[in-house]
Order: C-alpha cells, then structure tokens, then sequence
C-alpha cells in the first residue's frame, strides 16, 4: 500500500472482511486484541460493512502506529494533546490511526469509534460491468 498512511514498521496485518488491522510484529497482542472485541462486540456492523465493501471494494483500515511520531508522520493535523487515535477518509476507505499502542482504556474508545464509522460508511458502489445481451 501507497499512501500518507503507510508506515515501513506495518510488518503484519490481520484482514477480516473489510477491517484491516495493520501493525508491527511487536504490536500482534494488541491487534489481536482489537480483532477479538470487533468479532464480539461489533457483529451486527461488521455484517454491514461487509456488504457494503463488497459492493464498493472499500475498507476500513485500523493502523497501530509504533510510535507517537510515526503517527504524527501520516496525520500532519492531528492535535498532539488530543485523544490516542485520528479518522480521516481516504478515498472510499476509511482510515483509523492510533497514536502508537493504545492502553487497555482506551480500548473502549476505539470499539466505540469503529462501531460510528461503520453506522456512518456509505462507500460509493463500484460500478459492474453489463453483459452484452441479444435481444
């Protein structure tokens, strides 16, 4: 992947439907642990998201930054007292950066902003390629 977003310390991804959790090899316990509280508690939105991101070819990209800096690094106009993590679309995509390995508190907070974003992702549909039909 090309963009702002990226970071050469994502080593590892976890893909599930249109979430993607991206991280470096020493992060896996926390993106794990994302992973696991999306499949518990978000399984009526994920079940959206996936329909909609078929539909679209969209996604909904979780970075876990490895440090403070490399997150300031992609989101230029994050404040840097504000929370622990920064949403921006990207395209059709939506992008949801965390301000280095998040604590165990804050885990809540990214749950919570990944269930909004889903009730709120509207991806613009791709468009399908019509067979030529005789009439």
């Amino acid at each position: 992947m090309q963009s702002k977003y990226f970071n050469p310390a994502f080593n590892s991804a976890i893909f599930d439907g249109p979430i993607r959790i991206y991280f470096a090899q020493f992060h896996e316990s926390l993106a794990l642990k994302i992973y696991f509280m999306i499949q518990q508690r978000l399984l009526n939105e994920v079940a959206v998201a996936k329909d909609r991101s078929k539909a679209s070819g969209a996604n909904i990209l979780v970075m876990v930054y490895p440090t403070v800096e490399s997150f300031e690094l992609s989101f230029e106009d994050a404040n840097p007292m504000k929370t622990c993590l920064q949403v921006e679309k990207w395209n059709e995509d939506v992008v949801i950066g965390l301000r280095g390995p998040i604590e165990d508190e804050n885990l809540d907070l990214l749950v919570d902003t990944l269930r909004i974003t889903m009730e709120n992702w509207r991806p613009v549909e791709r468009l399908r390629a019509v067979a030529d039909v005789e009439l």
